[in-house]
């Protein structure tokens, strides 16, 4: 019988999917401006569209706000 995960265990997996899709974004974003911005400002404007969790944010970009 499989044990069921915890809360927390949910909570870290679905953070690091979220901060996997941030990522991608970001790397879409370099390449649209062909490098030229650094990952760490293209990661804040993102994280500035939804303050918050990186969750809240991988949120917004999948409703394309």
């Amino acid at each position: 019988m499989s044990k069921q995960k915890t809360l927390i265990e949910r909570i870290k997996e679905i953070q690091i999917e979220a901060d996997a899709l941030i990522d991608e974004r970001v790397e879409e974003l370099r390449a649209e401006t062909n490098f030229s911005i650094p990952p760490p400002v293209l990661r804040r404007e993102l994280e500035g569209k939804a303050w918050g969790c990186p969750c809240k944010q991988a949120a917004a970009l999948l409703e394309g706000k």
